[in-house]
């Protein structure tokens, strides 16, 4: 009988004893990898007021509504508006970002770089005025390069906003952003990541090519103070290249925002570069980041992860695009013209010259 009841109580002891461990595995597998973590969106090459533009922001909303985190802020690679601007009441402030990106939808900030179509008439001073006199707009441009620090206490990642306009800039202001990137690079870190945003890609696959100027003044600072991410736009399409000799950066181009699309010039690299609307959503912890590039129908198409030490795995993809047959009619402009007599007409008379 003593028998039965020790076996009885063995047997009570295990059961108890698997219950706690289930307990503890269902506990574990609910709480996050890492509590401190950030979310941030990223694209560029956005205001041309297409039918696009409206398909990106409404992919923008399913995708955040989807998360299980909050999104801290959305960085804006340049070319923010096509369309003229009168000042800072034009309509456009209106139709094409504070209603386009549903504030009760997308509730954060939009820090803003600026693109070589934001020098168009000037438009630069008004995006400027506006994020002065309207600072409970969630458009954020206090100066054409600044620090941003998320969040601001304890941050998980410094993000530096430069203007890559080198043609708009003179050369005094090129000089004294270039010491300013320099100066702020060289500060003690007080975040795992830094992310610096601009608008020109240093490198790209698309009809921009590769500007050494941006790889000869800035490149040479990511690679000493290692930059982890170069983010821009400038290229109509998604680029995620990983370059042979700059392993220090991941280089990020998001100009799928909703412009006319640019098409691919070379395939010989990547791991990543389609010619497609959509944007990029950052995954920071201490220790790693995850990178999505999200598609216009908020489906993935690439996503990718970096640690601290610098290794890059891709972790899914959707294969790249070749390069075009007629690269001479992409470098000429024809293409753009071309692509454009396609399109559907903007809602609202758009002045978007030849080219880039």
């Amino acid at each position: 009988m003593l028998l039965h009841k020790n076996l009885f109580r063995r047997g009570l002891l295990g059961i108890l004893a698997v219950v706690i461990a289930l307990g503890a595995s269902a506990a574990l597998a609910q709480k996050p990898k890492d509590q401190r973590a950030i979310d941030l969106l990223a694209m560029g090459d956005w205001g041309e007021g297409k039918p696009a533009q409206t398909q990106v922001a409404q992919a923008l909303e399913k995708y955040v509504a989807q998360q299980q985190h909050p999104i801290s802020a959305m960085l804006l690679a340049g070319d923010n508006f096509y369309v003229p601007l009168s000042g800072v009441n034009d309509p456009a402030w209106q139709t094409l970002f504070e209603k386009m990106y549903d504030p009760q939808k997308l509730n954060f900030p939009f820090y803003a770089a600026l693109g070589n179509h934001d020098y168009d008439q000037n438009k630069y001073r008004i995006e400027l005025q506006y994020a002065r006199v309207h600072p409970e707009s969630r458009w954020k441009m206090p100066a054409r390069w600044y620090r941003i620090e998320i969040p601001q206490q304890n941050p998980m990642v410094t993000v530096l906003m430069l203007d890559s306009d080198q043609p708009n800039l003179t050369p005094v202001e090129w000089a004294l952003q270039r010491k300013w990137l320099e100066s702020e690079l060289a500060k003690p870190r007080t975040a795992p990541w830094i992310i610096c945003c601009a608008h020109h890609p240093l490198f790209s696959n698309g009809a921009a090519a590769d500007n050494g100027i941006l790889q000869s003044d800035w490149g040479t600072l990511f690679k000493k103070y290692h930059v982890d991410f170069y983010l821009c736009g400038h290229e109509h399409n998604l680029q995620h290249l990983e370059i042979p000799g700059w392993e220090t950066t991941s280089f990020v181009l998001v100009g799928g925002g909703g412009a006319h699309l640019h098409p691919m010039l070379r395939s010989n690299r990547g791991p990543f570069s389609r010619s497609i609307y959509g944007f990029a959503h950052f995954q920071l912890t201490p220790g790693l980041a995850t990178i999505h590039f999200i598609g216009a129908d908020d489906k993935p198409l690439h996503i990718f992860e970096r640690t601290k030490a610098g290794a890059v795995k891709v972790l899914m993809t959707t294969p790249s695009d070749p390069a075009v047959d007629k690269p001479l009619e992409v470098i000429m402009g024809l293409y753009d013209k071309i692509q454009a007599a396609r399109t559907q007409p903007s809602t609202r008379p758009a002045t978007v010259p030849a080219g880039y």
